[in-house]
């Protein structure tokens, strides 16, 4: 049974964040949403396999729950929890990700 996939209000903001940016900003409407549609598309077949994605901690030397999915170059951080796969955040993979992701301003550095 496929897992449902929740979008926290933060993700749904960072996808618009994302479409603005690209079609917007670069004037790449029809890039913009092809790239949304990839990314909720991925996160679509994640629904089927959702411990199928990569662990955080795999990537990093933090310890979490979280795991990731990458596509067009922005990873979309879910958590698996009783048959649901919560989205939390799509960042860019280019962007000070862990920093976002673990909402830190105290100047902590990470070392991927």
């Amino acid at each position: 049974m496929p897992a449902e996939v929740v979008w926290s209000p933060v993700a749904v903001a960072d996808l618009d964040a994302i479409w603005e940016w690209i079609a917007v900003e670069n004037g790449e409407p029809a890039a913009a949403e092809r790239t949304i549609t990839a990314i909720l598309d991925r996160m679509d077949g994640v629904a089927d396999f959702p411990l199928a994605t990569t662990p955080l901690d795999s990537r990093c030397r933090i310890r979490s729950n979280w795991r990731y999915v990458e596509e067009r170059g922005y990873l979309a951080f879910i958590r698996v929890e009783r048959g649901r796969a919560y989205v939390d955040r799509v960042l860019s993979g280019k962007s000070d990700y862990l920093r976002k992701l673990f909402d830190l301003e105290d100047g902590t550095t990470f070392y991927a």
